[in-house]
């Protein structure tokens, strides 16, 4: 028997890693009935780690309204059967291809062999862990606003963008075929005399095929810091995310601060919402060049020398002289035209229209402020590089995990801040 002692502080667990745990901490011999403890033997369990697979004899105890628990488990930081070396492997050859490839590469690499389920399962539930932690204070941006220059004399500049991107989705469909399909092949391996453990019940898919998820991210010009967040849900959740990032990095404190985005209605309204401390909200000026040369393919035919001249006469003007010019050029040049011409220059004139506060890019350049989002850009692409995949499905859980872990790997200095320190489950 372990009696359970008295003391206040002995109403908490005793030890971290317990089975079938209860909700509640086992009550106390001053509170209740004592805790009475039964030794159940001593049993092995095998722990993998990066240098092959360790057996740990430890003795297991167990009681009636708490379950079972090892305390040399908790003394050896033993959480489960993968140490933390080998889940940090496993969530780095996991970001970029498929789960086969990634046990592939880590049996040819690191000589751990983990079938691609049990490689996914990993992969997936330390994304739910970093996910969990990042919304606690353990997990936190490497550097603030007065980090974000290069020499002391410089004034500190910190910029932030917004972008979302489509992920497609496992349908309800998708899901029973994908079922149907491993039950046979599951019928012929049973043939070939291999012994199988039962699927586990079958997740449901989804109702659509698309999900948008939102990316934040704050970077200094330099490109020395940046720190990405990303969601599934929707842009409100977009918007409490870009506010508790921005309080850790002190965004307030910086001498600069600004946005570089597309004009995406729900992007503006959120900085608008949120960060109201922003000096400036700029439009990114590759995505005006877009609607400029969807306008001069219009007006003089595509890949002619005359539309490209027209593009760079007309985003000259947008630099140089700013947005109000440049609808007074489009009024007068759409008094000329008649039909799909006229029609092309007036979307033009109304989308600047609608973002004139977003394009005084000659303030803008004379203060010295960036006006393209390439680093969001590229923050998006990578993050999308592995979800969209050809041939490529998700659950929102899977996904919710990817983007949790390479968020961690993309952010300057966290991957490294992170395993270290990482608190066993």
């Amino acid at each position: 028997m372990l009696p359970a002692s008295s003391d206040k502080s002995s109403s908490l667990r005793p030890w971290s890693f317990a089975v079938k745990a209860k909700l509640f901490p086992p009550v106390d011999g001053s509170n209740g009935p004592e805790l009475k403890w039964r030794n159940k033997g001593v049993q092995i369990i095998h722990v993998t780690t990066v240098n092959g697979e360790i057996p740990i004899r430890r003795r297991v105890y167990w009681a009636a309204s708490y379950g079972c628990c090892a305390p040399v488990d908790d003394w050896l930081g033993v959480s489960e059967r993968y140490s933390q070396g080998v889940r940090e492997m496993v969530c780095r050859v996991g970001l970029d291809g498929s789960y086969r490839k990634a046990a592939e590469d880590l049996q040819r690499l690191s000589q751990i062999g983990l079938s691609y389920q049990t490689l996914r399962a990993v992969f997936q539930r330390q994304g739910h862990r970093v996910r969990a932690t990042a919304r606690t204070p353990e997990l936190r941006p490497t550097f603030i606003a007065a980090d974000c220059q290069v020499r002391a004399e410089e004034p500190t500049c910190l910029i932030t963008g917004a972008d979302g991107f489509q992920v497609p989705l496992i349908t309800e469909a998708e899901q029973r075929l994908r079922r149907e399909k491993a039950k046979q092949r599951r019928i012929k391996l049973r043939r070939a005399g291999h012994r199988l453990r039962p699927l586990p019940p079958r997740p449901r898919g989804a109702t659509q095929r698309w999900k948008e998820a939102k990316l934040v991210t704050f970077y200094d010009p330099h490109g020395r810091h940046q720190h990405t967040v990303a969601t599934t849900s929707n842009h409100q959740a977009a918007g409490r995310l870009m506010r508790q990032v921005a309080a850790q990095l002190h965004l307030d404190q910086a001498d600069r601060k600004y946005s570089v985005s597309d004009g995406a209605e729900w992007i503006r309204r959120q900085y608008q919402q949120q960060l109201p401390m922003l000096d400036a909200m700029i439009l990114d000026y590759y995505h005006l060049r877009e609607h400029t040369i969807g306008c001069a393919k219009t007006l003089h035919g595509e890949g002619t020398d005359l539309a490209s001249q027209w593009r760079k006469a007309f985003c000259t003007t947008m630099t140089q002289s700013g947005p109000l010019e440049a609808l007074t050029q489009l009024g007068d040049l759409a008094k000329t035209h008649r039909g799909p011409k006229r029609q092309a220059l007036q979307a033009l004139q109304g989308y600047i229209a609608g973002h004139t506060e977003m394009l005084e890019y000659p303030r803008y350049l004379a203060a010295g402020y960036a006006i393209g989002s390439g680093p969001t850009e590229s923050q998006c692409k990578g993050l999308a590089a592995r979800l969209k995949g050809r041939g490529r499905r998700w659950h929102r859980s899977a996904m919710e995990a990817h983007l949790a872990l390479s968020c961690l790997y993309t952010n300057t200095g966290q991957w490294a801040a992170y395993w270290p320190n990482v608190s066993t489950p």
